[in-house]
């Protein structure tokens, strides 16, 4: 069977607009209680690596008569990850490796066990998205030119792992690094969801 006349090499080209760079895209926040930025002229530039985070909506599996029937679910948000260089950097440049690990530790100090001055309230925990322990980060696509051509919003994002940094004696050539792992309540957007 012959392909379609309009399968060609010429016609791919002509409607494909060179698609996005996994390499092209910003990291945008605030390291909680410290109100540190962290944006493309400071920090956001020692972020490695991320993603665009996924979006999901459960299935409930409703049995009928031999089959199932799926039905659209709960939505839930898995955990977003950033991969970090390490620096020993001060002031603006700071590197974030102390910071992010301070700010997990304000939801429940190492040696005393119990949650730290900025998220404690009385004899409970402060879990009101005004605190400032929980922040809005931003992920975003940027074209070629470095405009940001898709964004999402981690609302209430705060940190669950901060993780090692490997240290080994046959690494070189090699910047350390590390990873943050967020949480966050919901997601918002910057995708034209109209049809």
């Amino acid at each position: 069977m012959a392909a379609p006349s309009k399968m060609n090499v010429d016609n791919f080209k002509a409607n494909f607009d060179g698609g996005s760079r996994p390499n092209r895209y910003m990291v945008s926040g605030i390291l909680g209680p410290t109100g540190k930025q962290i944006d493309a002229s400071t920090t956001g530039l020692l972020c490695r690596a991320t993603s665009m985070p996924a979006v999901t909506v459960g299935i409930m599996r409703v049995p009928f008569r031999g089959r199932v029937v799926k039905i659209p679910g709960d939505r839930t948000y898995e955990e977003w990850t950033c991969t970090f260089y390490d620096t020993f950097a001060t002031g603006t440049r700071a590197g974030a490796y102390n910071e992010f690990w301070k700010w997990n530790a304000g939801f429940n100090d190492h040696p005393k066990n119990i949650p730290g001055p900025a998220f404690a309230v009385g004899s409970g925990v402060n879990l009101d998205s005004s605190s400032t322990m929980f922040r809005d980060w931003t992920v975003g696509q940027l074209d070629m030119l470095g405009d940001t051509k898709r964004h999402v919003v981690m609302k209430s994002a705060w940190p669950t792992v901060v993780s090692e940094i490997a240290l080994t004696y046959d690494s070189s050539d090699t910047i350390a690094e590390f990873t943050v792992t967020f949480a966050y309540d919901w997601l918002e957007g910057g995708v034209d969801l109209a049809p």
